[in-house]
């Protein structure tokens, strides 16, 4: 948000770190200031959260508020490229449908050894809901289907394959890869997937 300051703190030996925003200050032309505390589940981000803040945390230490659990997050500012090694995040990222619509939405940045789409976890985010295309290891029925292509408000043909792409600087460059449809994970030993459309 405009006029928001988070500021570094510094780590023993004076090296600067990055900062969780755990409050924001509203801007100046808000009626009452004051600190909102910014904390959502990951599956209720929208569009406006990615647009606000490209990268959030997730976040199981509650800081003695009630209710955190492993979908919460909050927003992250990083002090140049977000390093994933870091902490567990999801990053704003820019997806193209086959039929070359341009989509928003965010993924989880891989460590240094594994960028596999268990890791990345590819979602779209739309003004109506988002839309995961991987499954685990549940396979999405056809309601599932019908319901992720109208929120997405096109067929199988115009979806796939997509192709999505990292929106904030990472440590190493960009994140890029392409999902040729829903993704299933059939053996957990040796991460074979199948894809349903």
């Amino acid at each position: 948000m405009a006029g928001a300051a988070f500021p570094a703190h510094r780590a023993p030996g004076g090296e600067l770190k990055p900062k969780p925003m755990n409050t924001v200050q509203l801007p100046p032309d808000c009626a009452e200031r004051q600190s909102v505390r910014v904390r959502k589940q990951v599956y209720e981000l929208t569009l406006g959260d990615l647009s606000t803040f490209p990268v959030w945390e997730f976040r199981l230490d509650g800081e003695g508020e009630e209710g955190p659990d492993e979908s919460t997050v909050r927003p992250y500012s990083a002090l140049g490229p977000l390093d994933p090694a870091d902490g567990m995040f999801i990053v704003r990222a820019a997806f193209t449908l086959a039929d070359g619509t341009r989509l928003r939405g965010y993924f989880t940045p891989p460590g240094r050894d594994d960028a596999g789409m268990g890791t990345l976890r590819p979602i779209i985010v739309t003004d109506r809901g988002q839309v995961r295309f991987w499954c685990g290891t549940a396979t999405p029925g056809p309601k599932r289907l019908t319901r992720n292509y109208e929120l997405l408000g096109k067929n199988g043909q115009q979806v796939f394959p997509l192709q999505f792409e990292s929106d904030v600087d990472l440590i190493g460059g960009p994140v890029k890869d392409s999902v040729s449809g829903f993704l299933v994970l059939e053996d957990f030993q040796t991460r074979r997937t199948r894809t349903v459309t």
